[in-house]
C-alpha cells in the first residue's frame, strides 16, 4: 500500500510570521497605502512578495515580471527552456546560454565541487527516475538506480565563459536546477528592489525567506522554522531573528510518499541515489544569499550533522540550524542569541562532541 504526500509547492518549508497572519495564498494582492502584498504561483511553487514604501505597485509587478522571465529559462516543466536545450543535446552538442542561466549552473557547479559531490546538479535522471510527488513515483530497483547513477556526475558538465555554453559530455545526463534557481531568483528580486530604493521587504519563494532591511518599525523580522514532525503544515519549533538575510531551509517533509511503512522523501543523496538518511530530518541554512543556501542547506541535509557543520564552518557570513530524528537541535555559534525554541518541551539544543 502506498500513502502519498504531494506537494506541488515547496510552500511552508520555513515561513514569515508575518506571512502567516496575512494569510494569503494562491493569486491575490492587498494594497494599503505604503505597503503592497502579492501572491501567485511561479517556479513550481507560491511566491509571496511584500514591499513597504510609496507607489511600490510597478515595483512589485516588475518583480513577478522578473520571475517569469527566469522561469521561462531555467525550468524542465518548460520544453523550451535553456536547461531543456541543454540536456537535449546531452552528449551531442553544447547550448550557448543567457547570463542568468550560466551563473547559476556555474554557482551549482561550485557547490558540488565544495560539497565534494552531496549536492549535484546532474541528479536529474535520479530524481526522474524517483518521480517523487508526480503520479509516477515509485521505487526503483537497485539495477535502474545504477544505471542511472552512471549520468550523475558534475564534473561531466563543461562550460565555456566566452561564450557562455554549457554541454553535458554524456548522452542521457539532465542538469536540475530546480532548487538553486529559486534562490537566484530570491536574491535577483532583492537586488531589483534595492535599485528602487526600498528599504523594508520580504520575499518567500518556495520557502526560500528573503529579508530586506528591517520591519518598518526598525526591529528585526522573525523567521518561524518548520516543525519536521509536525502533524500540521505551519507548526513551527523555533522563530529566528534576522536582517538583510535569507533564511532557506531542507526537510523529510517536503514532498515524500510512503511504501510499505517505508517513507521516501525527495532530497536524494548523489551517491546512493537513495533518499539521504543520516539522522538529519531538517536543514536550515542563513546566510546572505539565497542562491547560496539553497544549495547549502540540500548539501549539508545530505551530509549529516557533523560533516554538515564542517562544510559550514569553512564559510563566512554562514550559519545553520538542523533537526535530527531524535529531536537534537545544533545550531552554530552567531545563532545562539538570535533563535529561539518554541517547542522546548519537544526539542532540546545539542552539541556535537
Amino acid at each position: 500500500m502506498i500513502k502519498m504526500k504531494l506537494n506541488k509547492e515547496k510552500i511552508c518549508i520555513i515561513f514569515c510570521l508575518l506571512i502567516m497572519s496575512i494569510g494569503l495564498l494562491g493569486c491575490s494582492a492587498k494594497n494599503t497605502k505604503n505597503s503592497t502584498f502579492k501572491s501567485d504561483y511561479k517556479m513550481g511553487t507560491i511566491v509571496q512578495l511584500k514591499v513597504y514604501g510609496k507607489d511600490v505597485n510597478r515595483i512589485v509587478k516588475s518583480s513577478f515580471n522578473l520571475i517569469d522571465e527566469l522561469e521561462q529559462k531555467m525550468s524542465l516543466n518548460i520544453e523550451d527552456s535553456e536547461i531543456n536545450q541543454i540536456n537535449k543535446f546531452a552528449g551531442i552538442k553544447g547550448v550557448n546560454v543567457s547570463n542568468n542561466t550560466y551563473q547559476v549552473i556555474n554557482k551549482a557547479l561550485n557547490y558540488a565541487k565544495l560539497s565534494q559531490g552531496y549536492f549535484d546538479p546532474t541528479i536529474g535522471p535520479v530524481v526522474k527516475l524517483w518521480g517523487i510527488g508526480s503520479e509516477n513515483q515509485q521505487v526503483p530497483s537497485k539495477d535502474e538506480l545504477a544505471d542511472k547513477l552512471k549520468l550523475v556526475d558534475y564534473q561531466q558538465v563543461k562550460l565555456s565563459p566566452e561564450t557562455q555554453n554549457i554541454s553535458l559530455r554524456r548522452e542521457g545526463m539532465i542538469l536540475d536546477v530546480g532548487g538553486i534557481a529559486k534562490g537566484y531568483a530570491a536574491d535577483k528580486v532583492i537586488k531589483l528592489l534595492k535599485s528602487q530604493g526600498i528599504k523594508s521587504a520580504y520575499i518567500s519563494l518556495g520557502g526560500n525567506v528573503s529579508v530586506l532591511g528591517t520591519k518598518p518599525d526598525g526591529s528585526n523580522w522573525k523567521v518561524g522554522i518548520q516543525d519536521p514532525k509536525a502533524k500540521n503544515r505551519g507548526e513551527i519549533l523555533g522563530v529566528v531573528k534576522v536582517k538583510n538575510k535569507t533564511v532557506v531551509t531542507s526537510g523529510n517533509y517536503e514532498r515524500y510518499f510512503i511504501e510499505d511503512g517505508v517513507r521516501y522523501h525527495h532530497i536524494l543523496n548523489p551517491q546512493t541515489g537513495y533518499p539521504a538518511r543520516n539522522g538529519v530530518i531538517s536543514a536550515t541554512i542563513i546566510a546572505e544569499s539565497s542562491f547560496d543556501a539553497d544549495a547549502l542547506s540540500t548539501a549539508v541535509y545530505i551530509l549529516g550533522v557533523r560533516k554538515g557543520m564542517e562544510l559550514i564552518s569553512q564559510l563566512d557570513g554562514v550559519e545553520a540550524i538542523l533537526v535530527t530524528e531524535e529531536n537534537e537541535i545544533y545550531i552554530t555559534d552567531n545563532l545562539k542569541k538570535k533563535f529561539d525554541i518554541t517547542k522546548d518541551d519537544k526539542y532540546k539544543l545539542s552539541n556535537l562532541k
